[in-house]
Parts: C-alpha cells; sequence; structure tokens
C-alpha cells in the first residue's frame, strides 16, 4: 500500500503559493519568447523593428554567425521586447569573438556600430582579412535603435500634397525620404516612408560613367581623353581587344573614384515602394537591360556570390565605409572578392523568383549595411 503524507494547513498553503509562482515564471517565460518564421524578402532589421527589438539580441538568442544571411522559412526565437533609451540600442562597449563564417560588416551590424567604427577601433588595415577566434574591440552602439520607422500606404486619389498634410508634415520631407521631387506622382498601393528620415547618403563624384564610341574613336585616344589608361578600359569593359570597339558602343570609363552606373545604357524609374508578394515592398529599382549586360560594381569593395531562391544569382558588395550594394536575379557571376569601381561583377538575366520576367537588375543601398534607401537619385544622376 502507498504511504500517504499528511500536511499541515501551513504547508498546503506555502505548496499552493510555490506552484503558483512557478505557473507565473512559466507563463513569463513563454511570453518572453516567441517563434517568429522567416517571411521572403525579410530583413533582421525588419524583423527586429517589428517585434520590438534589436538585431543583436535576435543575433545572440539564434546564435547567427552572419545577420546578413537568414533564409525563407527560418524560425527565430524572439526574446521579449527591447526598449531603446536616446538614441543608443543593442550592445555597449564590449569585445566579440570571430565565429566561422562571419565578415566585419554583419559583425557591425550585429552590434550596431558603423564598419569604420569597428575598423578604427581594431586599428584594421584590411576589413575582408579577418580571421576565426580573433576578439574585436566593440565601440559602443550605434543609432540603430528606437522605433520601427513609420510608413503609408498610397489610397486611391491621394497625393504628395495630401499625404504630407495627414500626417503633418511638409511635402518636401516625404518625397526626400522617398527619393522623389515634390511634383512627383504617387502610385496607389505604393509604400511611402514617412518618418524619421532614412540615412543620408551622398558618394562623391557621383557622375555619368558612360562613354559612347564615335567614328573614328580608338581606344588608345578615348583613354588619353578621359585620363585613365587602355588597360583598365579593356579590364572594366571586358573587352577582348582594344581593337574591337565599335562606333555607338557604350564604354564605362572610370573616374577618379567615382560612383558609376552598375548597368549603363538600361531603362528604370522610381519602382521604390511598390508591392510585392507575400506582403513585401520593393526596397530597391528595377534596371532592365538585355540577359548578358555587364553589371558594373558603383564602388570599390569586397563582393560576395551568393545564390538563393527569391533572388536568385546575386552579388552583395560592402565598402569600406560599410555601405551595402545587393544585385540580383543575375544571369551568370563576374568578378569577386576585392574589387575596384567599375568592375564587372556579373551579368544581366532573371534568376531566383524573376525566371521568365524581362532580364534586369534588382539593385539596393543600404547605407552601413542595415536601412535600404531609395538608390533612384544616384541612378538617375549616373546613369542617365
Amino acid at each position: 500500500m502507498p504511504a500517504f503524507i499528511r500536511f499541515d494547513d501551513r504547508t498546503r498553503r506555502a505548496i499552493r503559493a510555490a506552484a503558483v509562482l512557478f505557473l507565473v515564471m512559466g507563463l513569463a517565460a513563454a511570453a518572453s519568447a516567441a517563434a517568429y518564421v522567416v517571411k521572403p524578402g525579410e530583413t533582421l532589421g525588419e524583423i527586429a523593428s517589428a517585434n520590438n527589438t534589436t538585431v543583436s539580441a535576435i543575433v545572440s538568442h539564434n546564435e547567427i554567425s552572419n545577420p546578413d544571411w537568414i533564409v525563407v522559412g527560418q524560425t527565430l526565437q524572439i526574446h521579449g521586447s527591447t526598449t531603446s533609451t536616446g538614441s543608443t540600442g543593442g550592445h555597449a562597449s564590449g569585445t566579440h569573438t570571430v565565429r566561422y563564417g562571419e565578415v566585419l560588416s554583419g559583425i557591425a551590424v550585429s552590434h550596431n556600430v558603423s564598419l569604420s567604427a569597428l575598423i578604427s577601433a581594431n586599428d584594421i588595415s584590411n576589413s575582408s582579412q579577418i580571421r576565426v577566434g580573433q576578439v574585436l574591440s566593440v565601440p559602443g552602439a550605434g543609432t540603430t535603435g528606437g522605433s520601427a520607422p513609420l510608413n503609408h500606404v498610397v489610397q486611391r486619389g491621394e497625393s504628395l500634397a495630401s499625404i504630407a498634410a495627414k500626417y503633418g508634415v511638409s511635402v518636401s520631407s516625404v518625397a526626400s525620404a522617398n527619393g522623389m521631387s515634390t511634383t512627383s506622382t504617387v502610385f496607389e498601393t505604393t509604400r511611402l516612408r514617412i518618418s524619421p528620415p532614412p540615412p543620408s547618403f551622398s558618394p562623391e563624384h557621383a557622375h555619368s560613367s558612360v562613354y559612347v564610341v564615335a567614328r573614328g574613336d580608338t581606344l588608345g585616344g578615348i583613354a588619353a581623353n578621359q585620363g585613365t589608361s587602355v588597360h583598365r578600359l579593356l579590364e572594366i569593359n571586358a573587352l577582348p581587344s582594344a581593337n574591337l570597339i565599335t562606333v555607338g558602343q557604350r564604354l564605362t570609363v572610370p573616374g577618379g573614384g567615382g560612383w558609376v552606373c552598375p548597368v549603363p545604357g538600361a531603362s528604370f524609374f522610381n519602382d521604390w515602394g511598390f508591392p510585392r508578394s507575400s506582403g513585401r515592398y520593393h526596397e530597391g529599382n528595377d534596371l532592365f537591360a538585355p540577359r548578358g549586360t555587364p553589371v558594373r560594381a558603383p564602388e570599390a569593395g569586397f563582393v560576395e556570390q551568393i545564390t538563393g531562391t527569391i533572388g536568385g544569382i546575386q552579388f552583395r558588395l560592402t565598402t569600406a565605409e560599410g555601405t551595402v550594394y545587393w544585385g540580383t536575379h543575375l544571369d551568370s557571376f563576374g568578378a569577386g572578392g576585392q574589387v575596384a569601381a567599375g568592375t564587372v561583377v556579373g551579368y544581366v538575366g532573371d534568376s531566383g523568383n524573376a525566371r521568365g520576367a524581362r532580364p534586369m537588375l534588382h539593385f539596393e543601398v543600404h547605407p552601413r549595411g542595415i536601412e535600404p534607401i531609395n538608390p533612384y537619385p544616384l541612378l538617375a544622376k549616373a546613369c542617365g
């Protein structure tokens, strides 16, 4: 026969209190952690903003080695919300031990600091050369914490003026935040950013980098007139011979470290914020050109070659300043690793979820590697 233990009233009350405490603790733990399934087109920055937490918190709780590499369908544990105080968020000053597969730009993102600050704090001469096990000094948090951006989806009959009035802001502020002019037409279902303004970004010397070959031109003459070399023109235009140029051919000409049009001669317009499948919105511009058209690095930096189900064949270029350029739907890769501005890094195609569509390059610009901005003003200036 089993033995029964009798408790007095005081002991029973204590047991009940302990049981209630454990139940409350369990419910609190469940409330502070939730599963989140990554949807197409999402970034860790967007997921963090939507769940009132930080990129660094998600990276830490999910043991993510590179915050730029998450996949559709991946389940993330979101542990509670994080409130940002003032203009700081994420990790305080400290250290980071480099893990396998990490890149410096990803480490900067995970700690909410700029790539340049991380490079400076560790006296790094080459941002692409870090080693597993290396201990980096992290110089305090950046300014990526805080509230998620306020956006507005354009309804039928609305204009920039009516949208600005609705939120009590100026037309110019809405236009500027979305890479538009104050007279631009807004399209129904487009998502516009209202506040706060996106990161400012204005690379120096943005300029047209295209030269159209005229009758009688030689590559040597073009090089001399444009202040470059025949070898450089051959390299960035993927020309097999200096003698094989034709009248009307468009050549990319490198210029003093300036910003280079990624697809010279492409057709494009301001399709920033246009709706996409699965509740996504366009965070770049599409540049349309014939299949196989060379795609060029807009700035010098380190190119990573990536293949995915959504973007297909794609490149990610990270500059020394921490700017990240994404190019997707390529037909094939070009150069990888450290490249100069104007180097061919891929060729226009329709890979990924653009299969069967008109060949194009989907192009994004992420200052500091985190939040995208509308690249249209840059493209209009450099590719026009």
